[in-house]
């Protein structure tokens, strides 16, 4: 068994994957508030500049 250096604890540490750690309600609850502090685009320009960069004319241009 390992302990902390911080603590001297004999408890296990337990850490989580980021793709675990990420799903968490606390870090999905401060996802979804972020936007009011970023001024990000809502939901719906972000699925029309999805489709454009989808299209012919966006191809071109890059």
């Amino acid at each position: 068994m390992t302990t902390t250096p911080e603590t001297n604890s004999h408890i296990p540490l337990k850490v989580l994957d980021h793709t675990e750690l990420f799903k968490d309600e606390v870090y999905t609850k401060q996802f979804e508030t972020k936007r009011e502090f970023e001024n990000g685009a809502d939901d719906a320009e972000v699925n029309r500049v999805l489709e454009w960069t989808r299209t012919s004319e966006y191809r071109e241009k890059n």
